[in-house]
């Protein structure tokens, strides 16, 4: 599994259901990173978008007892293996309780750096100590793109 992001210096990713920054370039970025892909995302995250993303196939995980056309919900992780998905192929994009759950399954993550703080109420969690240094993948003097592999440990 791949999680994606964009995340300021402060490591907030969101305020008050919304992204506090806008940034075409990005917007592109994560279109032709995740078309054609699965996407998992939380409840609130979808509730922010408004509808599904087109071109991808849209899993909500909650805890709530939901039922939304055109999207598969879910209420457990291990669910997902039982849509038989394979697992490369998916891209976990939020929020931060989703992130937080799901990380630990990740082996890839993608971070927008967006080059600023900002005030916000929704933070991407700590990872760093169990994935590489990153690479770059895309500069943008308002943004850079890193991707962040795990490290692999032998015993």
């Amino acid at each position: 599994m791949k999680a994606i992001a964009a995340m300021a210096k402060n490591r907030v990713i969101g305020v008050e259901g919304t992204i506090p920054w806008h940034l075409p370039e990005d917007f592109r970025f994560f279109k032709q990173t995740t078309l054609g892909h699965p996407i998992v995302m939380g409840r609130k995250t979808y509730k922010s978008l408004g509808k599904p993303l087109p071109g991808r196939q849209n899993i909500v995980l909650t805890r709530s007892p939901l039922a939304i056309p055109e999207v598969t919900v879910i209420h457990q992780p291990e669910e997902l293996h039982e849509l038989g998905i394979p697992s490369e192929e998916i891209f976990v994009i939020g929020g931060s309780e989703i992130y937080r759950l799901l990380l630990p399954k990740c082996d890839e993550i993608l971070i927008t750096h967006v080059h600023r703080e900002v005030i916000g109420d929704t933070f991407f969690p700590a990872f760093e100590n169990d994935f590489d240094e990153g690479t770059d993948v895309l500069e943008n003097p308002d943004f850079t793109v890193k991707r962040y592999r795990r490290l692999q440990f032998c015993n």
